[in-house]
């Protein structure tokens, strides 16, 4: 952590002082594989001309120092150094990507260095010409055109750190490659000069260099021919090249489609480039992101038969075709209002690269209610089902879509949908669906319950009646026949 702090404390007082030597003609020396477009600038006032540093990615800066951190204005054929840029890049501004986006390899054999360069304080800025239009942007007074014309002037600046580096010697120009995350995006190449390198052989030594290389624009992908374009250079040493040969070493799943993988070029004149290609195959089996190609270069000195040999690794992103599909939408023919449904969508990864973040939504009309389901990581070769309540609100249609999103290998994020209808009724009594075990009962015959019942009272009443006749009959004759005694009894005194 100190050396980085070191190093980028050392290189912003640099740049503040103007001591570091300026590549002023990095502008000029880079190239690009990307395509760009000149904003409309006819309602210019104030500077109409575009400049050429409105685009592309170029050097505005750079320092060289040991591993240790200390700053150097030498470097010998072998010494080990740090190489820090400062970068101008417009390309990936428009692009909008961000830093861990962005991959910075070196692609020389006079440089050696296999990692990936480190980005560090990154800024967006915007060098429109038009400084009319350029306040209005800022202030929130642009029309739209106004805003997509000033956006073409947007561009990143960041410092870009290359460790270790070792020098081989055969020239000072340090070439880089961008990439991206985002394999659909160009790649991108741009070159400085590296003043401080001293190769004592350089002017009577020949030497071979991948100076350019292309894969084409767009995305590489797996199973799917592409063509590698190489610029193969020969150092201005004041003597020809001749038997020269350029060979790859290809990875594990990548193949020639057709031809050798040695290329016999013959002589090649100091100072010149001159083009080669290789139609490659990566194998529908490949299942990393990159594949590091190595280039093998050989030739010998036409007057001093010194042999010449150089290595450089090409990095090309590969992405894998998405095979990620969905199935058939299971939904009932009709619902019962009132009743709760379900709707269900099957998926499969077919792919060779699992699937992140994979999220499902339902949408639609007289449904009830949506959903989300977050369902997480789906490996390659795996399956499974997203499942949805359905309660709809109201008697008639129902129609809804499933959305299935997610992110693939590339990090780009992808969706799939289906849509689905049915019907909600209103719930009705079908005389036809009753069990036929269930019969009606049957209805009493003879008297009624009720005739029963009157006449067990009315026979209660004549009971009770006789009984208290009875009663009075037996108190009356008691009472006679208390009274004829009474009777007796006065006569007999």
């Amino acid at each position: 952590m100190k050396r980085i702090l070191s190093l980028i404390a050392l290189l912003a007082l640099v740049a503040s002082l103007g001591m570091p030597v300026l590549a002023e003609d990095a502008a000029s020396d880079s190239s690009s594989t990307g395509t760009t477009q000149t904003p409309d600038t006819n309602n210019n006032t104030n500077n109409n001309t575009t400049p050429a540093a409105s685009d592309g990615v170029y050097v505005v800066g750079y320092t060289v120092t040991d591993i240790a951190g200390g700053e150097i204005t030498t470097v010998d054929v072998g010494d080990h150094v740090n190489i820090v840029l400062q970068v101008v890049d417009h390309s990936s501004a428009r692009y909008a990507v961000k830093a861990e986006e962005i991959s910075a390899r070196i692609n020389s054999s006079v440089f050696q260095y296999t990692g990936i360069g480190e980005i560090g304080q990154l800024f967006q800025n915007n060098d429109d010409p038009n400084t009319d239009r350029l306040n209005k942007v800022r202030n929130g007074q642009a029309t739209d055109q106004e805003k997509a014309d000033n956006a073409y002037y947007n561009y990143y600046s960041y410092v870009l750190l290359f460790r270790d580096v070792v020098y081989n010697g055969g020239g000072n120009t340090l070439p880089i490659n961008l990439t991206y995350l985002d394999t659909s995006k160009p790649m991108q190449q741009f070159s400085v000069q590296i003043g401080q390198c001293v190769d004592k052989d350089q002017t009577t030594s020949p030497n071979l260099l991948v100076r350019s290389s292309s894969y084409g624009e767009g995305t590489v992908t797996a199973g799917e021919e592409f063509v590698l374009s190489l610029g193969i250079y020969a150092t201005d040493a004041g003597e020809d090249l001749k038997d020269v040969i350029v060979s790859l070493t290809l990875p594990e799943n990548v193949s020639l489609s057709s031809g050798s993988l040695s290329n016999y070029m013959g002589t090649l004149p100091a100072g010149t480039t001159r083009t080669v290609t290789f139609p490659i195959l990566p194998a529908s089996g490949f299942t990393g992101t990159v594949a590091n190609i190595t280039v093998n270069l050989t030739g010998t000195g036409s007057i001093s038969g010194k042999a010449v040999t150089g290595t450089t690794a090409i990095s090309v992103p590969i992405s894998q075709p998405d095979r990620f599909e969905v199935g058939e939408m299971k939904a009932p023919s009709s619902i019962v209002l009132g009743e709760t449904a379900s709707v269900s969508l099957s998926y499969v990864n077919k792919g060779k690269n699992a699937v992140s973040n994979l999220e499902a939504r339902l949408s639609g009309t007289n449904l009830g209610a949506g959903g989300y389901q977050y369902l997480g990581n789906l490996n390659a070769g795996t399956e499974g089902s997203v499942d949805f309540d359905l309660s709809p609100d109201s008697a008639g249609a129902v129609s809804g879509t499933i959305t299935l999103s997610y992110e693939d290998a590339s990090g780009e994020t992808r969706t799939i949908t289906k849509e689905f209808s049915t019907t909600a009724e209103q719930a009705s009594f079908d005389p036809s669906m009753m069990d036929p075990s269930m019969e009606e009962p049957q209805q009493p015959t003879g008297m009624p319950v009720w005739g029963w019942a009157v006449i067990v009272v009315c026979g209660v009443v004549v009971v009770v009646v006789i009984v208290v006749v009875i009663k009075r009959r037996k108190k009356k004759k008691a009472l006679a026949l208390a009274a004829l005694e009474a009777e007796d009894s006065d006569e007999d005194l």
